[in-house]
């Protein structure tokens, strides 16, 4: 009998990782999960020959298309969150009371792998860089942060990330630093630390319509614009919404959770042939509304876009990044621009700032001399072709934290012209990014890097380069 039962459940444990194989011909997977793109079945042989990356290719198709997948995943999902309180997804956290948190704001909520002083200062000198010439362009400019979930709400995170590495935040430092760039920054945490309603979602990463209606006010109180608080909007809370977060979890088994529809008589329509608030770029127009809006937004700004397209008789949306703020503020001459962007990526404005003209330093020059060691590049930027990307990196034992860097270039003429540089922190010293204008610079340069600090304008590296086109 022992030897019978020992036949069956051997024969069952067969069957059971056969059956996600065998169920194909009639039950394969056809649908992705989150973030994921389809993987095509791929085939041995393409026009180039034989493809030696064929196996792997068909592990990753099998691995998305093999029967029954969101019934087994959310089956092991159930089980290892209901039962053992974790998630069976790198990508997310389970906390308590069925709270979902995306496990890429872990560094922010523990405050571990901070960013640099410098880095802090080089976000806040590129955003005022992008603020002047916003301004410069005859628009106003204002910058805001989503706050992460977890920031907001962090006794609904699982108890074994209590201990931090330190309560400060880059979002807290950055603050700081944007009062003294005099940037116009909207604070959403403390507009959100004043609330006592829960405002983001149990199973999504995101704020619920009544958050966005409180940001969506928050911003343009900052700005300054006169518009409809909807504080007299009738707001009816149904549980219908599917979290993203529950959705990648439990992609059978996720259950919907209460959120907000608001009566806000709309009177926007789309420009652009929109189907969703998730596409890429999106148009509106209000002949009800005064001013015209550009705006980057995340994914929190998917429920930000009715009300602000309401409020504006012309708005642009964009989710493209690095944003291409020259050709966009060109074609659609908006009067406010506006960034939005979640805590956890505040690092892109460092590494992937705004794209448009570095502003031209006519009233310094370079009056010293250091020897440096460092790179400069010169190539036409992928995002715009009619400016030309100046990039490289210098010793980091050049720079204090609040050093400026910029490039001095021979243009067309042959005369040095200089220009104000973004920052960022590169893995061979300090880095620096500069758009400049192609039709005045072409062929060999003359390009030096430039330190300020304070009034001291020091020349540390010169080199003779040449601008590629790839």
């Amino acid at each position: 009998m022992k030897k019978f039962f020992m036949l069956l459940f051997t024969a069952a444990s067969l069957i059971i990782c056969v059956i996600p194989f065998a169920g194909m011909t009639f039950f394969a997977s056809n649908e992705v999960i989150g973030n994921e793109e389809r993987e095509e079945l791929p085939q041995l042989v393409s026009e180039d020959g034989v493809r030696y990356d064929y196996l792997s290719r068909l592990g990753s198709w099998f691995e998305q298309s093999f029967a029954f997948r969101p019934q087994i995943i959310s089956a092991d999902a159930e089980i290892q969150s209901r039962v053992f309180g974790v998630s069976n997804l790198d990508s997310v956290v389970t906390g308590s009371g069925d709270w979902l948190f995306y496990s890429s704001s872990l560094d922010d909520h523990l405050g571990k792998n901070p960013l640099s002083m410098r880095s802090i200062k080089n976000i806040a000198r590129n955003l005022r860089l992008t603020q002047d010439y916003v301004r410069a362009q005859g628009a106003e400019f204002i910058f805001t942060v989503a706050p992460n979930k977890n920031t907001l709400y962090p006794e609904k995170m699982p108890y074994y990330y209590s201990v931090k590495c330190s309560p400060a935040r880059n979002a807290d430092f950055l603050g700081s630093e944007l009062a003294l760039a005099k940037v116009n920054y909207c604070d959403l945490f403390a507009a959100f630390k004043n609330e006592d309603e829960i405002l983001y979602l149990k199973q999504d990463s995101h704020w619920n319509n009544k958050g966005a209606m409180l940001a969506y006010n928050a911003i343009l109180d900052s700005l300054g614009k006169q518009h409809n608080d909807y504080a007299a909007a009738e707001a009816v809370r149904e549980k219908t919404f599917f979290g993203d977060l529950g959705k990648m979890l439990y992609p059978a088994t996720a259950r919907p959770e209460y959120n907000y529809e608001y009566d806000i008589h709309a009177s926007y329509s789309y420009v652009t042939p929109t189907k969703s608030v998730e596409e890429a770029v999106i148009k509106t127009a209000n002949p009800a509304a005064e001013g015209s809006l550009y705006m980057y937004r995340d994914s929190f700004g998917n429920a930000l876009l009715p009300y602000f397209a309401n409020a504006y008789g012309s708005a642009y949306f964009t989710k493209a990044f690095p944003v291409n703020l020259a050709a966009d503020m060109g074609a659609n001459k908006p009067d406010t621009v506006a960034i939005e962007l979640a805590e956890r990526n505040i690092d892109w404005l460092e590494s992937m700032p705004p794209v448009f003209a570095a502003p031209e330093v006519t009233d310094h020059a370079a009056s010293g001399q250091a020897d440096g060691n460092g790179s400069i590049t010169a190539r036409i930027s992928d995002v715009n072709m009619q400016l030309v990307e100046i990039s490289g990196a210098i010793d980091s034992s050049l720079c204090r934290d609040d050093t400026e860097i910029l490039v001095e270039l021979s243009d067309r003429s042959g005369r040095q012209r200089l220009y104000r540089a973004f920052c960022f922190g590169a893995d061979d010293g300090e880095g620096f990014l500069a758009y400049v204008p192609a039709a005045d610079h072409s062929g060999q340069l003359k390009a030096s890097v430039v330190t300020a600090d304070g009034e001291n304008y020091t020349r540390v590296l010169t080199e003779d380069i040449s601008i590629s086109t790839t």
